[in-house]
C-alpha cells in the first residue's frame, strides 16, 4: 500500500504544481488525464468518450440515463462508447481529495490487439449490455497506470515508453474481467458495433432530424431490437441521445461565443428558442442567459 499513497501524494503534488483546478486535466502523458477534487460537486453534464478511470481516493456518482453508477478507491470505470451523461464527486475534502487517472481508449488501437489474439469473443466471461461498467481495478493495471504516470517528467520517456504502457494498459483491458463490454465492440457485425455506427451518425449529424427507421436501418436491425439495444448500452433512447449532445453544444456555445440564445438554438438544431430554453433549464438548472458567464 505504501506505494498507493506515493502514487497519491505525487497527484496531489502534480496538481498543485501545473496549478490545476477541481475539473479533469490533462498531464504531460499524451491522453492521460487527472482528476483531483477538493470538494463534493453536484451533478453536471459531461460526455464521455471512450476510457479507463482509475480512482485512486475518494469517489463519485455517473448517471446514465436512469443507471446510477458509484464507483470508489481503488475502482475503476470503463466506458466503452460515446455517452452523454452526468456526474458528480461525492467524497472529497482537502485534505483527502477526490483523486483519479483517466485514459482515452484507441478503439483503432483494441482491434490492433483483438486481431491478435485467439478466440476473444469465446472467453469464458457474461455478455455485457451496457457500454458502462464499474469494477475493483486489476492490480495490474494499477501498477501500469502508476507506471505510465511516472513518465510525466521526461520528454523522451514519453515518446518511447507511453505507447508500450499504454498498449500494455489496452491490452489488459481487453482480457480482463471488465472488459467483456470491449470485446463485444470487437464484433464487427455484433450489436454493440451496430449501435457504435449508429451513434457515430448522430454524433456527426446531430443538428438534423433522426428517425429511429432509418438508423435501425443503417444498423442492420430492426426498429424494436436496435431500441432496445441502444437503450440497454446507453441508458437513453437515441432522441434523448441527441438532445443531450445538441444541449451541451449549446451550453458550449453560450459560453464560448457572443451569439444569442435564438441563434444558438437553431444552430444546434431546435426549430423552437421557447422549447431550446425550457429544455436546457430542465438538463442545466438555470436558463440560457443565467448560464452565460457574467462580463465586465
Amino acid at each position: 500500500m505504501a506505494h498507493l499513497e506515493q502514487l497519491r501524494r505525487d497527484m496531489i503534488d502534480y496538481a498543485n504544481n501545473c496549478g490545476f483546478d477541481d475539473w479533469p486535466q490533462p498531464t504531460h502523458v499524451p491522453t492521460l488525464s487527472l482528476v483531483r477534487s477538493r470538494v463534493p460537486t453536484q451533478f453536471t453534464a459531461v460526455d464521455y468518450q471512450p476510457l479507463f478511470c482509475l480512482v485512486l481516493q475518494g469517489s463519485k456518482q455517473t448517471l446514465i440515463g436512469e443507471s446510477l453508477h458509484r464507483f470508489g478507491a481503488l475502482q475503476s470505470l470503463i466506458v466503452s462508447l460515446d455517452l452523454p451523461a452526468t456526474a458528480c464527486v461525492v467524497e472529497a475534502t482537502a485534505q483527502t481529495p477526490y483523486l483519479a487517472l483517466a485514459l482515452d481508449l484507441d478503439i483503432g488501437l483494441l482491434r490492433d490487439l483483438a486481431s491478435e489474439l485467439d478466440d476473444l469473443a469465446g472467453m469464458d466471461s457474461p455478455p455485457s449490455r451496457t457500454a458502462l461498467v464499474v469494477g475493483d481495478a486489476d492490480p495490474a493495471l494499477i501498477d501500469a497506470m502508476a507506471r505510465l504516470f511516472a513518465l510525466r517528467g521526461s520528454a523522451m520517456d514519453i515518446e518511447v515508453l507511453a505507447p508500450l504502457v499504454i498498449r500494455e494498459i489496452h491490452y489488459r483491458l481487453l482480457l480482463g474481467n471488465q472488459g467483456a463490454a470491449l470485446r463485444a465492440l470487437m464484433q464487427p457485425d455484433g450489436q454493440a458495433s451496430r449501435i457504435a455506427r449508429a451513434i457515430t451518425r448522430i454524433r456527426r449529424d446531430y443538428t438534423a432530424p433522426l428517425t429511429i427507421a432509418g438508423l435501425a436501418r443503417e444498423a442492420g436491425m430492426s426498429i424494436s431490437a436496435f431500441h432496445d439495444h441502444f437503450r440497454a448500452l446507453t441508458g437513453t433512447t437515441p432522441l434523448q441521445y441527441q438532445k443531450a449532445l445538441r444541449l451541451m453544444e449549446a451550453r458550449r456555445r453560450l459560453q464560448g461565443t457572443a451569439a444569442s440564445v435564438t441563434a444558438i438554438a437553431f444552430e444546434v438544431g431546435y426549430e423552437s428558442p421557447t422549447q431550446f430554453s425550457r429544455e436546457y433549464r430542465r438538463k442545466f438548472g438555470q436558463s440560457p442567459r443565467e448560464d452565460r458567464p457574467v462580463t465586465a
